[in-house]
Parts: C-alpha cells; structure tokens; sequence
C-alpha cells in the first residue's frame, strides 16, 4: 500500500502524463493534489483524463488506480 506522499506523486505523474496541455485546469488540480491538507479528488482526476484524452492504461497503472481508488474513494 502506498504512503499519502507516494500516491499524491502518483496522481501528479498521471495528471502530467494525461492532461498536461490538454485540459486547461491541469495546473490547479496539481495544486490540489499536492496540498496535503486538502482530501485528493481522485475521481475528478480520472474524469478529466476520460474527457481529455482516450486512454489505454498499462497494467501497472491500472493497479495504481485501484489502489489510489481504494485509498481515497
């Protein structure tokens, strides 16, 4: 299981890997990931990337994505 720290720097890496130039947003989830005191909007991340980009996921991030699912639902 991923540490908080470890699966915010996962979730920037997928935002930066999908939505970077594409969704005009981008810069501010980030900013939200990144904040710890914020609660990470997991599921708002993965409808950008659905709405932004047509993505066929490896497996290992499709892993990830079940356990960053796991972790903050």
């Amino acid at each position: 299981m991923l540490t908080d720290l470890q699966a915010r720097v996962a979730i920037k890496e997928l935002i930066e890997k999908y939505l970077k130039g594409r969704d005009p947003e981008c810069d501010r989830l980030i900013d939200i990931v990144q904040d710890p005191s914020r609660q990470v909007p997991i599921r708002g991340v993965l409808e950008d990337i659905r709405r932004y980009n047509k993505v066929q996921y490896t497996r290992q991030e499709l892993e990830l994505i079940d356990d960053l699912l796991h972790m903050y639902g």
